[in-house]
């Protein structure tokens, strides 16, 4: 009998995984941080009114942008080149700011 997660300890599984997971925050996020009000206009468009929403939205995008880079860096990181260790977790940290200021949108709506 096989257990429902055994696919998932495989290696290559787990990586392929790990850069969607990445990729997927990266991607949403961008669009959230350029239009946050458009998660508002059909459930909630009264929220869209104020401004600390739409502020506080862009910010957990923002957040968001940046755990997308680091889940990358960190597939990168361990899987590709078996790094570990206190400094890399340092250097990722600041390595994945770094991309997430490059990737915010320029155009802003």
């Amino acid at each position: 009998m096989i257990a429902s997660f055994q696919p998932l300890s495989n290696p290559y599984v787990a990586t392929a995984l790990r850069i969607a997971l990445g990729g997927c925050l990266i991607y949403m996020a961008r669009d959230f941080y350029a239009n946050p009000a458009a998660s508002f206009h059909r459930s909630a468009r009264w929220l869209a009114e104020y401004p600390w929403v739409l502020q506080l939205v862009r910010a957990m995008a923002c957040f968001c942008l940046w755990g997308g880079c680091f889940i990358l860096g960190t597939v990168v990181a361990v899987q590709f080149f078996g790094l570990h260790g206190y400094g890399l977790a340092v250097a990722l940290v600041i390595l994945s700011a770094i991309a997430a200021w490059f990737l915010l949108p320029k155009r802003l709506t």
